[in-house]
């Protein structure tokens, strides 16, 4: 019947089942929700510019990369040629060096170096002999053949010596005529330019001196 905290008398409602009715707030006074704002796509184009950085620099190492190969294969050629130019006179001496032809001596020679008597071992015509010729010094020749079995010929002619080709008339009326390389004093190659058979043209004989 009275309240506790200050000892008030309590009033009794009269009607118990009465229903309570409270007010309807006005429309004012509910809190107004904010319009959502319509979410529209995006006007702004998407940003390309490091794929052209990307091409760009591709484009970049493809080009340095063909001049660094021009450049090198330019340099290639450039080294093959100076050193092929600087070997080369080593490669001609060492050809030389190896050649088993031996040099034309300097020294001119005239026709009393032929004056003696001179040998050679030949296969001509597909059998061997054994050729010796002697160069008399009033120009008369004399020459011996000698074949593998032992058989010998003889033959007697003239001969001259101008500016080392040698030319020589044989006893059969026929002609001769070489030219004479010297290896050395005692040594010398024929080669034969015209002897009436024409299968002999070109043809060298290697010469010793026998005495």
């Amino acid at each position: 019947m009275f309240c506790l905290d200050d000892g008030t008398a309590l009033t009794g409602r009269s009607n118990l089942q009465e229903t309570l009715r409270i007010a309807a707030p006005r429309a004012t006074d509910w809190p107004v929700a904010p319009t959502p704002t319509p979410a529209y796509p995006s006007t702004q184009r998407p940003t390309r510019w490091p794929i052209y950085v990307l091409v760009a620099l591709i484009a970049v190492g493809l080009i340095l990369g063909v001049v660094g190969v021009a450049v090198f294969g330019y340099w290639k050629i450039s080294a093959s040629s100076e050193t092929t130019k600087v070997e080369s006179p080593s490669d001609e001496r060492r050809e030389a060096w190896a050649s088993p032809s031996p040099s034309v001596s300097p020294t001119p020679r005239t026709s009393a170096s032929l004056v003696g008597s001179w040998r050679t071992n030949v296969t001509e015509n597909g059998e061997a002999m054994e050729i010796t010729v002697t160069f008399l010094s009033e120009g008369n020749t004399r020459y011996k053949f000698k074949d593998a079995r032992g058989r010998t010929a003889n033959d007697n002619g003239t001969w001259q010596y101008s500016d080392g080709i040698l030319f020589e008339r044989f006893s059969s009326g026929a002609s001769g005529k070489g030219s004479i390389r010297w290896i050395d004093d005692d040594t010398v190659e024929l080669t034969i330019i015209d002897n009436g058979v024409p299968a002999y043209a070109g043809l060298k004989r290697t010469y010793r001196r026998v005495n």
